[in-house]
């Protein structure tokens, strides 16, 4: 016998009739994993008087970044590597190796999304809803690096394309799954900051693609650099993998690195939010509330639209410096500037919403630099080199209100079915239209300057613009309607606690307030 909060309790009886997770502290039971609520029943339950250290929001918080902040950013950072390094892998003689023809290498990043967007359904409403959601990206890390290591292993077109289609199925689980962590754990305001940290790997990507481009370029053997580099990253990756599967808890109430008040305080601080931390069972409703929300679709194409920029600079923007006049080498080098862009843009970007500026218009001003690159590319002569390579480094930029849409995501969706589509399915997939249309974009009838595709980004920037303008208009005119339905109401915090736990949408909690 034991003592829950004062009452006596037979331990073995309640272990074996429920399927409970256990704390046993000082004589104490700690009831976690009881009945379907787990996060809610632990509040409850807790007894804050027999647990007299002092706790802070400010030390549980340092211990969060501790455990979660460099780990996710180098995930993020291969993810986006692998990408940067097919880049990299054509101007090092990759698609003369591989007898590549017309525009077969634009194919190959058109058919990772499109496997990408397929496998996001799966990733999303049975993976990620089912098993716990560290577990589910330490498995696909390790896989897509068994995958990008097999890249050096292809001796053709087909052989490069099986392949690449295979990492856009492990790797669509990757920015679901980061988000969902840093929502698991952040509380909005916290979480927009974090999102810019670990987002940030892709303008790292950039950079250590850049280096790691040159260094395998001075290589003189006989198997070819790309493929050496290749293997690399798939090294990198596969260890990665393994890290966050053996470091990285789901939920606060499964990490091992907090103790039980802290789990508690945890919660109670996440319940401000309103929106939960994500269960394990497929919802239908909240599945069809998702599918005939507007926000939703809204999210999809701002994502779709700004991502044809962020990827096609991304995949070309060493072939645009090559067509300047500079060499394989020099474009390698030239190329890394376009990371510290992105990597200052999206934690300045994501660092002015912590400090209150709204997140569509955070989203506006840093597309207006973008745009501004976006004509130079499309408008200067051939002959200006510094202005053409100031209008590449000014469209990353463009890196930083993608970030802002994967926050924005995170803090308007409540539910959680409904959360992990909206993150999984509707950000992803804009996400990966931009990406498939974006490399299409780039045609070899339009070598060397490639107008058309520098056009296309620049009225897709302009558009992004107007997007996020109609998405804040629509988060106004709801707010502005929950205030008046509740103007004279009184809701007890019991019922706003139980609100956010017992899984209801933002539809549903009409506390819920979406954010700007």
């Amino acid at each position: 016998m034991s003592k829950l909060n004062g009452s006596e309790v037979d331990v073995k009886s309640l272990s074996s009739s429920n399927p409970a997770i256990l704390e046993i502290e000082n004589g104490q039971v700690e009831v976690i994993g009881e009945f379907e609520n787990e996060n809610l029943d632990y509040i409850q339950r807790f007894d804050i008087d027999a647990h007299t250290e002092p706790v802070s929001d400010g030390s549980i918080l340092k211990k969060v970044d501790r455990k979660f902040m460099v780990a996710m950013t180098i995930t993020y950072t291969l993810q986006f590597l692998d990408k940067v390094v097919l880049n990299y892998a054509k101007v090092m003689g990759m698609t003369k190796d591989l007898h590549f023809k017309g525009n077969q290498f634009s194919a190959l990043p058109t058919y990772f999304f499109v496997a990408y967007i397929f496998a996001e359904f799966v990733q999303g409403f049975y993976f990620i809803q089912k098993f716990p959601v560290a577990k589910v990206l330490a498995v696909n890390v390790f896989i897509w690096g068994v995958l990008s290591a097999c890249c050096a292993a292809t001796s053709n077109f087909a052989g490069m394309l099986v392949v690449r289609v295979l990492l856009g199925v492990s790797e669509s689980s990757i920015t679901p799954c980061l988000v969902l962590l840093t929502t698991n754990f952040y509380t909005r305001s916290e979480g927009a900051f974090r999102i810019g940290i670990w987002y940030s790997g892709l303008g790292l990507g950039q950079i250590f693609g850049g280096i790691i481009s040159y260094l395998f370029q001075l290589v003189n053997a006989s198997f070819e650099g790309w493929r050496i580099m290749f293997i690399v990253i798939g090294v990198l990756n596969m260890f990665a993998g393994i890290y966050v599967w053996f470091m990285i808890p789901s939920t606060p109430l499964t990490s091992n690195f907090l103790t039980a008040k802290e789990k508690y305080v945890l919660l109670v601080k996440l319940t401000d939010g309103k929106i939960g931390v994500n269960g394990t069972k497929f919802i239908w409703t909240q599945a069809l509330e998702l599918l005939f929300d507007i926000q939703a679709w809204l999210l999809l194409i701002i994502c779709a639209t700004i991502s044809f920029s962020s990827n096609t600079i991304s995949t070309f923007s060493a072939t645009d410096i090559m067509s300047f006049g500079f060499t394989s080498k020099q474009a390698a080098l030239l190329n890394m500037p376009s990371g510290v862009v992105s990597i200052a843009s999206s934690l300045l970007s994501l660092y002015v919403i912590m400090k209150g500026t709204p997140r569509f218009l955070a989203i506006v001003l840093f597309m207006i630099p973008a745009v501004c690159g976006g004509a130079l590319m499309s408008f200067l002569p051939k002959s200006s080199k510094g202005g053409l390579l100031v209008g590449i480094y000014m469209v990353n930029t463009v890196t930083a209100p993608l970030a802002i849409c994967y926050s924005w995501a995170g803090a308007n969706f409540a539910g959680s079915t409904k959360k992990i589509g909206s993150t999984a399915i509707f950000i992803s997939i804009g996400f990966a239209i931009g990406n498939i249309v974006g490399p299409q974009s780039y045609r070899v009838a339009d070598a060397p300057n490639y107008y058309p595709a520098k056009i296309s980004m620049l009225i897709t920037q302009c558009v992004s613009i107007g997007l996020a303008f109609l998405i804040w208009g629509i988060y106004f005119l709801r707010n502005k309607k929950r205030d008046r339905e509740q103007k004279n109401m009184e809701i007890s915090s019991e019922k706003e606690v139980e609100d956010v736990w017992n899984d209801l949408t933002d539809f549903q909690n009409r506390s819920f307030r979406y954010v700007y």
